[in-house]
C-alpha cells in the first residue's frame, strides 16, 4: 500500500497493489509511471534495506533520500532491473553477468582435458619414476638410453649444481605464519619467498593482502659429489618428499635452467608442465589466469579496441586455452576450449551442452554445473536473446538486452519473497518473443515474488 506519493510530478497518489502478483503501471509519457515504480516504491525498499545494515557497512553505500510519500506498507526487499543498469566495465561479458562463465571455469577445472601447447599431446599424470628420468636427462643433456650406457659422467655434468624446491604456496594471499612454523618443525631450513631465498629461522613477516609464492628448499647439491647410483637415489627421495609437501608439484633448478614438473599434469614428450588446473586458471579477472601482457583486458590499453599482441584478444594465459571439453561432434584433438565456448551464441552454446559427450565419471562430477549452465542458457533463450554471443561485452549491449540478461540472472538465483521492478522489458523485442518473455516473468512470479512493471506493450498489460 502506497499512501500520498508526491515524488516528482506525482500528485498525492494512493494505490494498493497485491503481493505475489504481476502488476503493470502504464500511461502516457510524463504521467509519473517511473516516479511511482522506481523513485518511490523501489527507492524506499532500498533505503529501508540500507538502514537495516550496520553503521560500518552503511559508510560504503550511497545514502538514499526518503521519497516524498506519507506511508508505504507491506514492502518486500526490492530489486530494480532497468535499462540504465548496464555495466561499463570492459571485463564484463554476457557470460560473466549471468554467472555462466563462473560455472564454465569450474567445469574446465574438473573435467577438462589439458593438452601440451608445444606438441598438442594430451597431458596426463606423471609418475615419480617418469619425473626422475626426465630430470636425469636434463642433468646429463643426453638421451636416457645413452645415459644408461655411459659408465662415466662428463666434466660439464660433474660441475652441475641442482636445487629442488617444493612450491607449497603459489600466487595466493595470506600471512602463512603457521605454515612457515610447521616447515621449520619438519626439518626444512630455507625457503624461496617470491623469488628471494630466506632462512626459516629468520623472522619472516608477510602481508596478508598481497599474493605470495613460497617454495621450500628440499635439497641442494653438486652432481660431482655423488656417484651415479647415489645421484639417482638422492633425486628419487627428494622428488617424493617435494611432491608430498606441495601436493604434486616440484621445481628443479639445474644451474641457471629452471622448470616445474607435476605428478598430476606434465608432458612427457617435452617436459611442459601445467600449472594447477583450477577455476582461477580460466579467469581473466585473476592474475593467475589472465594474459600477462594485457592483464586480462584482451586489448593493448584500458578501454582500447586494438587486440593484445600476445593473447590476440583471448585475455587468458596460453595454458588455459589448451584445456578442452569434448562434445559428440568433436574428437579429443578438436574439442573446444573455454574461449571457443564463450564465442558461441547462446543458441549454439545451448546446443553444445545438449550434445556434450562425457564419460560416466565426468557426468557425475559435472552434473550440477551443467544443470546450472543449461538453465541459464534456457532463461536467455526464453527472453529472446538467442543471437547474443556469450563473449559479448556488457558495455556494447542495448538497454533492453542488458535488462533481459539481468532478468535471466535473477531467474537463475531463484530468490523468493522479493519485489522486482522492471522498466519496459519488452523494448526491442520482436512480437513473437513477447509471449516467451511474459511467460518468464510469470515463472519469476510463481516462485513467490511480486513483479512491478512499467510498460506500454498491450500484450504484456
Amino acid at each position: 500500500m502506497v499512501k500520498g506519493a508526491r515524488t516528482h510530478n506525482l500528485k498525492n497518489i494512493t494505490v494498493e497493489m497485491p503481493r505475489n502478483k504481476m502488476v503493470v503501471i502504464t500511461g502516457v509519457s510524463g504521467s509519473g509511471k517511473s516516479s511511482l515504480a522506481f523513485d518511490t516504491i523501489f527507492a524506499e525498499g532500498q533505503r529501508r534495506y540500507v538502514e537495516s545494515l550496520s553503521s560500518y557497512a552503511r559508510q560504503f553505500l550511497n545514502q538514499m533520500p526518503k521519497p516524498d510519500v506519507d506511508e508505504i506498507t507491506g514492502l518486500s526487499p526490492a530489486i530494480s532491473i532497468d535499462q540504465k543498469s548496464r555495466s561499463n566495465n570492459p571485463r564484463s561479458t554476457v557470460a560473466t553477468i549471468t554467472e555462466i562463465y563462473d560455472y564454465l571455469r569450474v567445469m574446465y577445472a574438473r573435467i577438462g582435458h589439458p593438452h601440451c601447447p608445444l606438441c598438442d599431446e594430451e597431458i596426463k599424470k606423471l609418475s615419480n619414476e617418469e619425473i626422475l628420468n626426465f630430470v636425469l636427462e636434463k642433468i646429463n643433456k643426453v638421451p636416457r638410453t645413452a645415459l644408461d650406457m655411459s659408465p662415466k659422467m662428463s666434466k660439464a655434468v660433474l660441475g652441475t649444481e641442482v636445487s629442488i624446491f617444493s612450491p607449497v604456496v603459489r600466487g595466493r594471499k595470506g600471512e602463512y605464519y603457521q605454515l612457515l612454523y610447521d616447515l621449520l618443525g619438519k626439518g626444512f631450513s630455507e625457503i624461496r619467498l617470491d623469488g628471494v631465498m630466506k632462512k626459516l629461522r629468520e623472522q619472516i613477516t608477510l602481508s596478508k593482502y598481497k599474493s605470495h609464492t613460497i617454495e621450500v628448499l628440499v635439497d641442494s647439491f653438486a652432481v660431482g659429489e655423488l656417484k651415479k647410483e647415489e645421484l639417482r637415489m638422492r633425486l628419487s627421495e627428494t622428488i617424493e618428499r617435494a611432491l608430498i609437501e606441495s601436493d604434486g608439484l616440484v621445481t628443479f633448478k639445474i644451474n641457471d635452467d629452471e622448470f616445474i614438473m607435476s605428478a598430476k599434469f606434465a608432458c612427457k614428450n617435452d617436459g611442459f608442465s601445467f600449472p594447477e588446473v583450477e577455476p582461477r586458471l580460466f579467469s581473466f579477472n585473476s592474475p593467475y589466469g589472465a594474459c600477462p601482457a594485457c592483464n586480462g583486458l584482451g586489448s593493448k590499453y584500458f578501454m582500447g579496441e586494438e587486440p593484445c599482441d600476445v593473447c590476440k584478444g583471448a585475455r587468458l594465459r596460453p595454458e588455459a586455452l589448451h584445456v578442452f571439453l569434448v562434445s559428440s561432434k568433436h574428437s579429443a584433438k578438436t574439442g573446444l576450449n573455454i574461449l571457443d565456448i564463450s564465442s558461441l551464441s547462446i543458441a549454439d552454446a545451448h546446443e553444445f551442452f545438449k550434445n556434450l559427450k562425457l564419460s560416466e565419471q565426468e557426468k557425475e562430477i559435472s552434473l550440477p554445473v551443467v544443470r546450472e549452465i543449461e538453465a541459464r542458457l534456457q532463461f536467455m533463450l526464453d527472453v529472446g536473446l538467442d543471437y547474443l554471443q556469450l563473449s559479448r561485452k556488457a558495455n556494447t549491449l542495448s538497454g533492453g538486452e542488458a535488462q533481459r540478461i539481468r532478468l535471466a540472472s535473477q531467474l537463475g538465483s531463484r530468490l523468493v519473497g522479493a519485489l522486482y521492478v522492471l522498466d519496459e522489458p519488452t523494448i526491442g523485442l520482436h512480437q513473437r518473443d513477447n509471449d516467451r518473455l511474459v511467460k518468464t516473468l510469470q515463472n519469476l512470479r510463481d516462485l513467490g515474488n511480486t513483479i512491478l512493471i512499467v510498460e506500454h506493450d498491450e500484450d504484456t498489460i
